[in-house]
């Protein structure tokens, strides 16, 4: 009999004694976690102001909340004759990102519905454990949950892109080819250097743009998957950052850690793969920071169609980005009577899809745009 009242017993146990060391512990571990956050004032005030940051928008953005316009954008596009001049037209490609350390915490992914119920609270703890860890440790640019970095599984994603564009065209039909020439750079376009001088020479470059969302797991799979590519060092090659592209989210994983037209800001997940890349071959020159408060998701596309067009000299661009700006730009530039699977499904993390992008002048002198579905393409991956 004692021997089983001292197992009903040990529970009890167990929690004083668990009890007990925390009390014991967290006056001391108070004292130096205070004392490393003094040590570094301003990477506690860059992370307090992280904070806030999130609190604000999670309080106020209505990122999501837009009043979808009433028109057909087909309906712009009927009294053209064929491809007249008053027709524009633009190749785009998306590419989504590979999995953040976010959706490692608190997305399902390709998990069975039973192992991401059983590992939720372990990883939640972990991932709260390693953002505590940066905090103190004056990690003041490094975030679990801020921007949130490529997972180990977002990097492998995003180095399947990588070797999807090592694969051999044979099996490829034309479209895709002329698509996947477009990643690789292979469309060059003739450029001279040195104009006014004697010795002025031609140099080619690509005929396509690499632009990315200002969120760094975006930045980073276009860094990963198309390394090959900016390896070579072509003139003009480089990854455009845009925050027109940011994610369509209210959450802090959608918030951007990088500076205003400043240095893109690796991260420790996946530093020893992108650094170079990030520090040598990417242009700020168009960011302008996180999205404003007021912004949603329907601005902001509408804004990069107009910057696709007027800012971007280049007939081709390749786009890393998001799944639900994605999802959205479809269903919005997509004609309505047209039923296609962007409109309801996201593209798989480093997926790949291109199509044309139309824009024609109205009467009034403004612009509309409509996705052409006739060359929606999937190139890797799918919806």
């Amino acid at each position: 009999m004692s021997f089983i009242g001292s197992l009903f017993s040990l529970p009890s146990e167990a929690l004083f004694f668990a009890a007990w060391v925390i009390t014991s512990l967290a006056r001391p571990v108070s004292m130096v976690c205070l004392a490393l956050l003094l040590m570094n004032p301003f990477a506690t005030m860059r992370k307090v102001q992280l904070f806030i940051t999130t609190a604000q928008y999670l309080l106020m953005c209505n990122d999501k909340k837009w009043t979808a316009p009433p028109e057909d954008p087909a309906s712009f596009f009927e009294s053209r004759t064929s491809d007249n001049a008053n027709t524009e037209k633009k190749t785009i490609i998306f590419v989504r990102h590979g999995e953040s350390t976010w959706n490692d915490t608190f997305n399902k992914g390709d998990r069975s519905t039973l192992s991401f119920v059983l590992n939720f609270i372990p990883n939640l703890i972990w991932s709260v454990f390693v953002e505590i860890y940066l905090f103190v440790g004056g990690y003041e640019d490094e975030s679990w949950f801020y921007d949130s970095p490529l997972s180990q599984k977002g990097l492998a994603q995003a180095s399947g892109v990588r070797n999807f564009l090592k694969q051999p065209l044979e099996f490829s039909t034309p479209r895709e080819q002329e698509l996947i020439r477009i990643m690789l750079g292979q469309e060059k376009v003739a450029k001279v250097q040195e104009e006014d001088s004697p010795t002025s020479t031609t140099s080619s470059s690509p005929s396509s743009q690499l632009v990315s969302s200002n969120l760094r797991r975006a930045i980073s799979t276009m860094a990963i998957g198309f390394q090959d590519r900016l390896e070579e060092k072509m003139p003009d090659d480089s990854i455009l950052i845009l925050p027109q592209l940011q994610e369509i989210s209210r959450n802090p994983d959608a918030l951007s850690i990088t500076p205003p037209k400043g240095k893109v800001l690796d991260s420790w997940s996946d530093r020893h793969l992108v650094h170079d890349i990030l520090t040598n071959q990417c242009d700020t020159s168009l960011h302008t920071g996180n999205k404003p408060v007021t912004s949603n998701g329907l601005i902001r596309m509408e804004e990069f169609c107009s910057v696709a067009f007027e800012k971007i000299d280049k007939q081709h661009i390749i786009v890393a980005g998001h799944s639900l700006w994605f999802r959205s730009f479809f269903r919005t530039f997509l004609p309505h009577k047209v039923d296609h699977v962007s409109k309801k499904k996201k593209l798989v993390n480093g997926g790949c899809v291109g199509f044309t992008l139309e824009r024609i002048e109205t009467s009034k002198g403004n612009y509309k745009y409509l996705v052409d579905p006739r060359g929606i393409t999937v190139l890797y991956g799918g919806f």
